[in-house]
């Protein structure tokens, strides 16, 4: 975390920054792509080349990138409805309690929301009319940056605006498993069908279809730098929600202001 603690320094920060498709990334990043490329590749080299592997092979290049990137042996990629059950009892019922109740305040606001948009038409014709997608994809990190609450925060909004079908793709664990939390939240999130595909291979998955995935028309969500750069390569194909790095926050705090509160709020998006 950087704590800057005047306008100049801020500034000095802010506005130098590089396009995202520049990025270097780290020594082990590089190491990781030659591992897996067996070659040197930019980052968003190597995200365009496993774009394409995704449009060419389907389902084959989901398992191979799975294997050499992620370290998983799959021998299915949809998460079975037995799953999704055994996730209730597994995260226990404090938890469950937590994501029952933020999705219900999710879905009030969004109900809220949708029924204040303005539906009405004036004289002449003028107004607007807000017509649901038919399938929606969310990606769902996976690892230390898994988060219900990004499923609820994605697929409720879905649902609320009368989505046909909402998919999630999320990456699985060494084991081939997915997080109970990340399963339960999206059960009651109304979340249609599960995928373990993660990285630039999910999003490909998502704007081009393969065997297994379904194609859809827009892919909601936050993810790693390959996530982002795969979002945006394919933006055009499929409809994004916009692109997303670290959280950026700013405190605005006088003297009346609790300490612990305010220090709070900033450790909660210290990623």
């Amino acid at each position: 975390m950087r704590i800057v603690r005047d306008l100049e320094a801020a500034k000095s920060l802010l506005l130098k920054r590089s396009p995202i498709e520049l990025a270097a990334g780290s020594p082990a990043l590089k190491q990781r792509i030659r591992d897996v490329f067996s070659r040197e590749l930019t980052l968003d080299e190597a995200v365009g080349r496993i774009l394409s592997e995704v449009r060419a092979r389907g389902d084959s290049a989901l398992f191979d990138y799975g294997r050499s990137i992620d370290g998983v042996e799959l021998s299915q990629l949809e998460v079975t409805q037995e799953e999704i059950a055994q996730s209730r009892s597994a995260v226990g019922k404090e938890l469950m309690s937590a994501l029952e109740l933020a999705a219900e305040r999710v879905r009030s606001f969004h109900v809220a929301q949708k029924r204040n948009l303005g539906l009405e038409f004036v004289e002449g014709g003028l107004g607007f009319l807000v017509r649901p997608l038919e399938r929606v994809g969310i990606y769902v990190p996976g690892g230390k940056a898994s988060y219900p609450s990004t499923v609820l925060m994605t697929a409720i909004p879905a649902r609320v605006a009368g989505v046909g079908e909402v998919v999630v793709a999320t990456p699985p664990a060494p084991d081939g498993t997915v997080p109970a939390a990340t399963l339960a939240a999206a059960g009651i999130a109304g979340v249609d069908r599960i995928f373990k595909v993660g990285g630039a291979q999910a999003v490909a998955a998502m704007a081009y279809g393969t065997e297994s995935v379904p194609r859809v028309d827009k892919i909601c969500g936050p993810g790693n730098i390959f996530v982002t750069l795969a979002k945006k390569q394919v933006y055009g194909i499929v409809a994004i929600d916009g692109l997303y790095g670290p959280t950026e926050t700013v405190i605005l705090a006088d003297d009346s202001a609790n300490p612990v509160f305010c220090a709070a709020d900033l450790l909660a998006q210290a990623e």
